[in-house]
């Protein structure tokens, strides 16, 4: 984060203000979705964003399970659900938060890599739960000595 950056967002009154663009990925899309957080389309390293309001919940503390935030966003066609209709199974879906201020808008000033599970289409919303627990639980080696992938040593 940016010394100034940190000193606008700390203070009473920000007279620039920041966005959040948010870049959607996963291998079957036809390429990656570029959303900004705003009324008005928001253009950053010469990508162009399409505005499209999106909400965060945060994660609820509950024990025995990693923590889980969900996103959501409003389902208002351009497309998006063409996409996530499009998910391939066993594929990770990627979201990428980017904050921006406004004044300077080709300068990242923070970015948060969120693994997507459980997308969910309604006609009103499209809402995912990001957590890292699916990535944590898998298995580190894809492919493992067993009697099916390899009969003949056992």
């Amino acid at each position: 984060m940016t010394e100034t950056f940190r000193t606008r967002n700390q203070r009473l009154h920000d007279d620039v203000g920041y966005v959040e663009l948010l870049e959607v990925t996963n291998p079957s899309f036809s390429g990656p979705m570029h959303i900004c957080n705003d009324v008005q389309d928001f253009v950053s390293r010469g990508t162009s964003y399409i505005a499209l309001p999106f909400r965060f919940t945060l994660p609820d503390d509950v024990s025995g399970q990693a923590p889980r935030m969900q996103l959501q966003m409003d389902n208002v066609g351009r497309g998006f659900s063409d996409e996530l209709e499009r998910l391939q199974p066993g594929t990770t879906t990627m979201a990428k938060l980017i904050i921006v201020a406004r004044d300077r808008p080709d300068e990242h000033v923070h970015t948060f890599w969120l693994p997507m599970t459980q997308i969910s289409i309604t006609g009103a919303a499209a809402s995912a739960t990001c957590s890292v627990d699916h990535l944590s639980r898998q298995a580190a080696c894809k492919v493992i000595a067993d009697p099916f992938t390899l009969p003949g040593i056992f």
